[in-house]
């Protein structure tokens, strides 16, 4: 039987990813003599040509295009192998690890972490992050589920699962003091404060878009992703807010919030974002097969 040496395939596939010996040394810490003769050592043993110069870059081969292909994947498995030994996943604990954007309501990620732990006994890490930031630990099988208001790019899609588990309407609220722009809404909101998520987030350009298309021009005074922040400043009074009614629900309940008015048309969708793994988490399989949409979100 031949046997592939592992740092081989590890040097190989940081080559790919970086497009020059140069840069791969720099990421790997390894002098480029002994990167060149990894990789030559590895073209011999595999009997193919895995790289060719174009303009300055190194650019795969047909073969190497299949070598990277198995080394991502063989480089996944070890990094999941290490994680599942960290973890300590033979013994009769479950863990499920969870990264939420910053964005996603703390209502929603309570729900869906209580729901885990009462159901399976998990231990829970939770994490929150930017969407590069998590999908890489997700990669990486540092967390093994995020939960995401953006459906992922095609191409991250390699490996990666998305599952939507909710669709809402989007809905504008305040204050009491603002109650009376109820009436000839949505045209009341010209001119109205208005607290609104920054600006790469899906509902802050379809609200833009939404003020656009009736002639209604707000004023803009806050943006921020937190929906807690939000929630705050507007029972304040500092001005409107543009949130899902179970986010806003209980401030509703107790008279700190009132709702203004619906967004026809505007939804925002929240999703599952997951790896397959080798070995199944019955943490993980437990929130993938539940229907968040019948359920009542607190």
């Amino acid at each position: 039987m031949k046997w592939i040496n592992y740092h081989h395939l590890i040097y190989f596939r940081e080559i790919a990813r970086q497009g020059s010996i140069s840069k791969a040394s720099e990421v790997l810490k390894v002098g480029q003599p002994a990167l060149s003769t990894q990789l030559k050592n590895l073209e011999e043993y595999l009997g193919v040509q895995l790289f060719e110069r174009k303009r300055r870059k190194m650019v795969l081969t047909g073969p190497g295009k299949v070598v990277l292909e198995y080394a991502s994947k063989i480089n996944s498995l070890g990094q999941e192998l290490i994680e599942l030994i960290d973890d300590k996943v033979f013994t009769n604990e479950i863990h499920l690890s969870i990264g939420a954007l910053d964005s996603i309501p703390k209502h929603l990620i309570c729900d869906i972490v209580d729901l885990a732990h009462r159901k399976t006994g998990c231990f829970l890490s939770i994490y929150e992050g930017s969407p590069d930031e998590l999908l890489r630990q997700l990669k990486t099988h540092q967390i093994e589920v995020m939960i995401s208001d953006q459906e992922i790019n095609k191409l991250e899609r390699h490996n990666i699962f998305s599952k939507k588990i909710l669709t809402k309407q989007i809905s504008v609220y305040a204050s009491a003091e603002y109650e009376h722009l109820k009436k000839g809404f949505p045209k009341s909101l010209d001119g109205a404060p208005c607290i609104v998520p920054t600006s790469h987030s899906k509902i802050r350009s379809d609200v833009e878009y939404f003020m656009h298309e009736k002639g209604v021009r707000p004023k803009i005074i806050a943006e921020t992703q937190d929906t807690s922040l939000q929630r705050i400043l507007a029972t304040r009074g500092d001005g409107l807010i543009f949130l899902p009614s179970f986010i806003t629900k209980d401030l509703v309940n107790d008279k700190k919030l009132v709702k203004i008015g619906n967004l026809k048309g505007v939804t925002t969708s929240y999703y599952l974002i997951y790896s397959k793994r080798i070995i199944e988490n019955p943490a993980l399989d437990f929130i993938l097969k539940q229907n968040f949409e019948r359920m009542r979100l607190r």
